[in-house]
């Protein structure tokens, strides 16, 4: 029997979660002011060793932090210094605290040196930078408003308290700051740069490329400026400019983790996933704690199909970030690849509980719960998804496919409707509603979406093998097997599209190549009983009644309910004088399908 086509769930509804653009290291982003204690050169010598410690404290000698660490610690121990100078000295050792990432005793030091000079803009500035880096936007907010009442033309202050508010998503705010950094220093490199972010956050993206630009022209070796611009334009769709910007970035820095990740994320869009895993292996290489390099590996993974291979990339994102809501996300379809449906579900929710917004979790979770059968939780998710994201087709499509198994035909209509309002090119919205009409008996409005889906997509096989299966309903078996011819040339390893020829041919009674057609189709499938019914026909037709019953018993067991089996089966022990077992299994055919016997008919078969 020839096997009706299946509804797809859009494949891309299911798409991999949205990859994190890393938008690189933010230090530069945190511009610490010309430290004050550059004005110590012309201080009285204090004796030789302590003069030395001073170079080394300040800097002027040798660039570690170590080392003025030590030198600033022996000052501060001393005790011959006081009032500004030791303010100095804790301000340096702070400073040096917070180049290492110890941003507490950072703090501490700059405590001890705004309470020694209280009028001391810089270092409120510096230990803003140090609360900014502990995630405390609030603190530094406090430090940054004070080190611009202490000194209103400190542009590093209206830079770094543009980033606080940037972090806490005051935009608009952020901007101010940063309009009044370029303003008091017109080649404040950083400040565009940041400026550029925020206009990027914003959605406002030629207003940050121009920003960009601008802290490229004042910065020509700012990588971290080229490496946003990429983002940029990664944004706006222009894929390829953004690799330029992201050569250029890795150019300037080639250890730069960040501009490797975002540079594979550009290729794995243009759907290039060996130069993305390259540019992600790198970035690893570089830095192993970045999560989002292991979670966009796993993806470029998975598009080539290498599923345990992304499971093992998302686990790694997923240990080094336990809250990183995509790498479930991506997990959870891996795990739905693998035929693993609780285990995805169980990361659908996970990534929900993370992300309560996440649309694109609910419409996957939806998918698992439908490949269940558990259409109604299925649609609940897909509701809850479209609630979130009103213009997101994939959900409406997928929700349409619910509907379309809950019998719902008109329900789902209304869904592939607005999937197709959405995105008028979606190829697998126009065949699902295709597939609905024809449920609904409504052949020749099927036929028009499956047309308009070849249109879209003339390589699409099942949307050829779809409209054969509504031409063989019609009785147009030659334009039917036409279709066919062309859903196999384009996928011969679809062992419904051999099935459905095989069928079509039987019916018209070209039973060679219907045989063939059939035995390929379970060479592929040996337990389709779909192909077993088939051929049992074409065995019927051609008189080769044991043969036949062979073959609709081998269906009948993997399809115990199968109508169509059991009326050949009953005509076939009809012919062989089994009279009972033949009444038994008419009765039993029609009971299940009421015209099974009127289908048969039209073959050429009766009682």
């Amino acid at each position: 029997m020839g096997a009706g086509g299946t509804y797809g769930i859009s494949s891309m509804a299911a798409r991999l979660g949205r990859e994190r653009a890393v938008p690189g290291p933010r230090p530069p982003l945190l511009v610490f002011g010309v430290l004050s204690f550059l004005t110590l050169a012309a201080l009285p010598a204090a004796g030789a060793e302590l003069a030395q410690e001073w170079r080394r404290c300040r800097g002027d000698e040798v660039r570690s932090s170590e080392v003025a660490i030590q030198s600033c610690t022996a000052i501060i121990r001393s005790g011959r210094e006081k009032g500004a100078k030791l303010a100095t000295a804790y301000y340096s050792r702070a400073t040096a605290h917070r180049v290492e990432g110890w941003y507490d005793r950072a703090i501490e030091d700059y405590d001890q040196a705004i309470r020694l000079d209280p009028r001391n803009a810089i270092a409120y500035n510096d230990r803003g930078t140090a609360f900014s880096h502990k995630a405390q936007p609030n603190r530094a907010i406090r430090d940054f408003d004070q080190a611009i009442r202490l000194d209103p033309k400190l542009a590093s202050a209206f830079n770094n308290r543009g980033n606080a508010y940037s972090s806490r998503g005051e935009l608009d705010r952020a901007i101010r700051d940063y309009d009044h950094a370029v303003k008091l220093e017109p080649k404040y490199a950083f400040a565009f740069n940041n400026r550029g972010n925020a206009y990027r956050v914003k959605g406002e993206l030629d207003r940050a490329i121009r920003d960009f630009d601008q802290a490229i022209r004042v910065q020509p070796t700012y990588a971290l400026a080229f490496n946003n611009r990429g983002n940029t334009y990664s944004s706006k769709g222009e894929l390829d400019r953004a690799i330029q910007d992201y050569d250029q970035a890795i150019r300037l820095d080639p250890r730069d983790a960040s501009a490797l990740n975002n540079r594979g994320l550009v290729y794995s869009r243009k759907e290039q996933p060996s130069r993305a895993i390259q540019d992600f292996d790198q970035a690893i290489r570089l830095d192993r704690t970045l999560a989002s390099a292991h979670n966009n590996r796993g993806n470029a993974y998975s598009s080539r199909g290498e599923t345990e291979r992304a499971v093992l990339d998302y686990n790694e994102a997923i240990r080094l970030d336990a809250n990183y809501a995509f790498a479930f996300n991506n997990r959870g379809n891996a795990y739905s690849n693998l035929g693993e449906v609780g285990r995805a579900i169980q990361d659908f929710d996970q990534a929900i509980r993370l992300e309560p917004n996440y649309a694109l979790a609910y419409n996957n979770r939806g998918n698992a719960f439908s490949r269940l059968g558990e259409m109604a939780r299925a649609v609940q998710d897909y509701d809850q998804a479209i609630a979130i994201e009103p213009q997101y087709g994939f959900a409406f499509n997928n929700r349409g496919y619910a509907y379309r198994a809950l019998g719902e035909l008109d329900r789902a209509i209304q869904d592939f409707d607005q999937a197709i309002l959405l995105n008028p090119r979606d190829v697998l919205a126009f065949e699902n509603r295709g597939l609905a009409y024809s449920l609904k008996g409504e052949l020749e409005r099927g036929i028009q979406d499956f047309d308009q889906a070849i249109r879209l997509n003339p390589n699409y096989a099942t949307a050829f093998h779809h409209r054969g299966s509504v031409y063989s309903r019609k009785g147009q078996h030659d334009r039917a097997i036409q279709d066919f011819d062309q859903a196999i040339r384009l996928n011969p390893m679809d062992a419904t599209a051999w099935n459905s020829r095989c069928f079509a041919r039987a019916i018209t009674n070209r039973l060679e190549l219907a045989l063939a057609d059939c035995s390929q189709a379970l060479r592929m499938r040996p337990e389709y009983a779909n192909a077993l019914d088939s051929r049992a026909l074409i065995y019927l037709k051609l008189d080769e009644t044991a043969r036949a019953i062979a073959d609709y018993d081998a269906a009948l067991r993997l399809d115990p309910g199968k109508a169509h089996s059991l009326y050949g089966r009953g005509l076939a022990r009809r012919r062989l004088g089994d009279l009972a077992g033949a009444e038994a299994d008419l009765a039993a055919a029609i009971v299940l399908a009421p015209r099974v016997a009127e289908e048969y008919s039209t073959y050429g078969l009766r009682p």
